[in-house]
């Protein structure tokens, strides 16, 4: 027998003589722990985010001709109906646009009617000529020169029927502009902002820079949370499930909502958050399906969104989950060991070890007065519990607790339900839950 081997077992038996005497001269005292029975609850998933109330609809106003506000009809926080008048831009310049277009509309109307009598006398002699042509009365040159004639007034005629033509178009166009220095409500609403005053001058957006944003109205008869969530949880969401939003300014009171919009674009962008280092979130709009009392765009809130449901599911507490590193044989199965084997397994040469370990989401049951490590497969996660899948059957006596106690616990080690203070008023089913 080799030297190495000599050793390897004069340490085996000099381990497991100290567990036996371990085990003869002393036994640990049980660890005193909390316990709950495992029950069948209904659990929802939910995920939640916060954001700012919009209205479902909102239209900013912006001028369609430049000019100065002569009269301003409207105040911020105002009521206003369907084509109420808000402003009006000083029609002035604009109304002797019209009234001069219309003139020059009379003026092509005066030059076609004498035109039109022209034509007529050069017809009427071009008529004449053919006739003495044809008793050779008259010369070919004066009919060609007739038939000249007619042709350019009937060209002239032509010529001023298209001139009223551009100019009836022309005043359509007038007369819509001069339209426009009045503004009237396109919806029915509150004025949410205001950004001018009567007396400015306002101008109209080009292509590269944007006119100027008189007023906003905002329909509040339904109105929306815009919430930010995490991108893990983002998967989760889809339309038409349904929410509660909570209003910052309405602390006791929630509202019913349902998912109308899901972002497929992280907000700002993947680059821009990937370079400023923040959490990647995407964009989610519930609407709210009930009436919002007092509700203003930009309130603070916050949507639970219900992403899944399960009713009568075996629940297990958030608090009693746990990882732990396991070791697993060939097969996949996992190994379980006394002290005095983990001993002697320390004192065998790792390498002809073949076994795994990986660590294992489960939780400690209490069995004959040992906690008893069980890996457990998750389904939904509640607010405070999850569905257990696998693991665990309605009445097991989970461990919950202390958390000092959960921390470190060992699989089979010796504990014990720790007797808590009875309270007036209560029973032990109600401290449990």
């Amino acid at each position: 027998m080799s030297m190495k081997k000599i050793v390897v077992a004069l340490a085996i038996v000099a381990v497991v003589a100290l567990g036996v005497f371990a085990n003869i001269n002393r036994k640990p005292a049980a660890i005193e722990i909390d316990v709950e029975k495992v029950k069948r609850r209904d659990l929802t998933a939910i995920v939640s985010g916060s954001g700012r109330i919009r209205a479902a609809k909102d239209v900013d106003i912006s001028a369609n001709v430049m000019g100065r506000i002569t009269d301003l009809r409207v105040v911020e926080g105002q009521e206003v109906d369907v084509d109420d008048m808000l402003l009006q831009i000083d029609p002035v310049a604009l109304q002797s646009a019209v009234n001069q277009v219309e003139a020059s509309i009379e003026s092509a109307k005066i030059q076609l009617r004498a035109a039109e009598e022209n034509h007529e006398f050069a017809s009427r002699e071009l008529d004449r000529q053919e006739g003495l042509f044809q008793q050779d009365l008259t010369s070919k040159a004066a009919l060609d020169q007739a038939r000249q004639a007619a042709r350019r007034e009937e060209r002239n005629v032509e010529m001023r029927a298209q001139d009223i033509a551009r100019l009836e178009a022309q005043i359509v166009q007038s007369r819509h502009s001069l339209s426009n220095v009045t503004i009237r409500s396109p919806i029915a609403g509150i004025i949410t902002q205001l950004n001018v005053e009567q007396g400015e001058n306002v101008v109209t957006g080009t292509m590269n820079n944007a006119g100027t944003v008189l007023l906003r109205i905002a329909d509040l008869s339904v109105v929306e949370a815009e919430i930010e969530i995490d991108e893990t949880d983002i998967v989760s969401v889809e339309l038409g499930q349904a929410a509660e939003v909570r209003i910052d300014a309405f602390p006791d009171v929630t509202f019913d909502a349902q998912v109308v919009e899901v972002g497929k674009s992280p907000i700002g962008g993947v680059s821009a958050q990937a370079a400023s280092g923040q959490a990647i979130n995407f964009k989610v709009v519930v609407r709210v399906v009930e009436n919002v009392p007092g509700a203003r765009p930009g309130l603070s809130c916050t949507a639970d969104i219900t992403t899944k449901e399960r009713a009568q599911a075996i629940a297990v507490p958030i608090q009693a989950l746990m990882l732990r590193e396991l070791e697993f044989d060939e097969d996949g199965n996992i190994i379980k060991r006394d002290p005095i084997e983990e001993l002697l397994a320390a004192a065998r040469e790792t390498d002809e070890d073949d076994n795994s370990t990986r660590e294992v989401e489960g939780a400690f049951v209490l069995r004959d007065g040992e906690a008893v490590f069980v890996p457990v497969e998750i389904g939904i996660a509640g607010e405070r519990h999850f569905e257990a899948l696998e693991g665990f059957a309605e009445g097991d006596d989970l461990i919950t607790g202390p958390f000092d106690v959960l921390r470190t616990l060992q699989d089979g080690e010796q504990v014990k339900i720790r007797e808590r203070p009875s309270r007036r008023g209560s029973n032990r089913d109600e401290d449990e839950e």
